[in-house]
């Protein structure tokens, strides 16, 4: 029997720049994996006017993705 795991996301979304911050990553960096689809979004008509959200959960999601483990989200 496999072992259950719970990975919890504390923040969903995060702002461009916390991303940036947390990650050591330079803004320029940032918008370009975002123009090149390699940085997932919030859709932009959720964001607030001029706000640009990375999603956390999809994030997690496609590294989770390449680990070769199944899952249930």
């Amino acid at each position: 029997m496999r072992p259950n795991i719970t990975i919890v996301i504390p923040d969903p979304y995060i702002p461009l720049d916390e991303y940036c911050r947390r990650t050591g990553m330079s803004r320029s960096t940032a918008e370009n994996l975002i123009s090149y689809g390699k940085l997932p979004i919030k859709p932009k008509g959720a964001q607030k006017k001029g706000l640009v959200e990375i999603n956390m959960a999809a994030l997690t999601v496609m590294a989770l993705s390449e680990c070769n483990v199944s899952f249930n989200a």
